[in-house]
C-alpha cells in the first residue's frame, strides 16, 4: 500500500490569502519524496480556496523525483476539456509518469452549485461533463488527430503535445462509495471510465463490497482488472491524548469545509501506533493508495512525527 499525504495547500490559504505560508507545502512534498510518499492535492476555486492544484502539482514535479502527484479530487467540469488534457499530459510529461488524476463531480450542496456558476458551468451537467472530458483526454493522448465534438469544443483533425509519459496516459481514478453509499450510477461510471477508485469516509466493510461491485462493473465493460488501485482520503492526527486528537480533528474539519459535513469511516487519530493500527486496517482490506490530511496549522511538525513514528509500524 502506497502512503500519501494531501498538501496543506487550502490550510495555508485559511492562515493567510494574501501571504500564505506556501513554503511549507514545499517542505513537506520534500519530505515525502525523502521517506518515498506520494503527493496529493485537492480542488475548489471559490468554494473552498487554495493553491491552485495543477500549477501546484507542475512544481511538486521539479522539486522532487519518485513521489507519486495525485488529485483528490480534481474536478474537471468546471474547466475546458481540451485545454485540461493539454494541461495534464504536461504535468505528466515533466514529472516522467508520476501523475494520478483522482476524478469527481463535487457535493449537492449549495456552495458547490455557485462555485459552478462563478466558473461559468452547468452544476445539473457536471456528470456528463466528467464523463466527456475523460472521452476527449484519452483520445488526444493517444497521439492520433482526433475529430469530435461536445458542449464546449470542436476538435477538427487536433493532436496536442506533449502527449503523456506513458501511452495509456496517467491512471483515472473514479470517485465512488463515499460514506459507504453503493450508488449505482458511479459503479457504472467506474465500470465504463474508471482505471479504479478514490473514495472516502469508509471502514474496511465498505472498502471490501465497493472492491467487489466496481470489479464486477469494469468486467461487464470489458475491462476486467481485479487488482485495480483503490485509494482512500482520509485524516490523521498524531497526539497522545486521543480525546484532545479528536476535539482537534472536530474543529479542523469544521473550518476546512465551513461546517455542516456529516463525517464517518476510520480516522488515525491518537498516539502513533494507533495510527498505525488504522493504517494496517486499510491495507488489510484491500486499499492500494492512501492519501492523509493531516490536522492542523503545523503539519510540518506533524509529517515529521508521522516519517518518524507511524511509518516504520507500517513497514515493518
Amino acid at each position: 500500500m502506497r502512503i500519501g499525504i494531501l498538501l496543506p495547500h487550502r490550510g495555508v490559504i485559511l492562515q493567510s490569502a494574501r501571504r500564505p505560508p506556501v513554503e511549507d507545502c514545499w517542505t513537506i512534498a520534500r519530505l515525502c519524496d525523502e521517506a518515498d510518499m506520494d503527493i496529493w492535492v485537492g480542488d475548489s476555486v471559490v468554494a473552498k480556496p487554495r493553491l491552485e492544484p495543477l500549477t501546484t502539482l507542475a512544481y511538486c514535479a521539479a522539486i522532487t523525483k519518485r513521489s507519486k502527484l495525485g488529485t483528490a479530487i480534481l474536478l474537471p467540469a468546471l474547466r475546458q476539456p481540451v485545454v485540461l488534457a493539454h494541461q495534464l499530459a504536461n504535468i505528466d510529461q515533466i514529472s516522467q509518469g508520476r501523475l494520478v488524476l483522482g476524478l469527481g463531480v463535487g457535493w449537492g450542496m449549495p456552495a458547490i452549485v455557485r462555485e459552478w456558476e462563478a466558473c461559468g458551468k452547468n452544476h445539473k451537467r457536471r456528470v456528463k461533463d466528467l464523463e466527456e472530458h475523460v472521452s476527449v483526454w484519452r483520445a488526444l493522448w493517444r497521439g492520433d488527430p482526433v475529430t469530435m465534438q461536445g458542449s464546449d469544443y470542436k476538435l477538427t483533425e487536433h493532436t496536442i503535445g506533449p502527449l503523456p509519459w506513458n501511452e495509456v496516459g496517467p491512471p483515472v481514478l473514479i470517485t465512488a462509495g463515499n460514506r459507504g453509499e453503493i450508488i449505482p450510477a458511479q459503479i457504472e461510471r467506474v465500470g465504463k471510465f474508471g482505471d479504479g477508485i478514490i473514495t472516502t469516509y469508509v471502514n474496511e466493510d465498505d472498502i471490501r463490497k465497493l472492491r467487489e461491485v466496481c470489479a464486477e462493473a469494469m468486467a461487464r465493460h470489458g475491462r476486467a482488472n481485479p487488482n485495480f488501485p483503490l485509494c482512500v482520503y482520509t485524516t490523521v492526527c498524531i497526539e497522545n491524548d486521543v480525546a484532545k486528537a479528536e476535539a482537534m480533528t472536530a474543529d479542523f474539519l469544521d473550518k476546512y469545509y465551513g461546517g455542516g459535513v456529516n463525517f464517518r469511516g476510520m480516522m488515525g487519530l491518537g498516539p502513533a501506533a494507533a495510527v498505525a493500527d488504522v493504517l494496517e486496517r486499510y491495507k488489510a482490506a484491500g486499499v492500494t493508495d492512501l492519501c492523509i490530511r493531516l490536522v492542523g496549522e503545523n503539519q510540518v511538525a506533524q509529517l515529521q512525527r508521522f516519517i518518524a513514528e507511524v511509518l516504520p509500524l507500517t513497514r515493518q
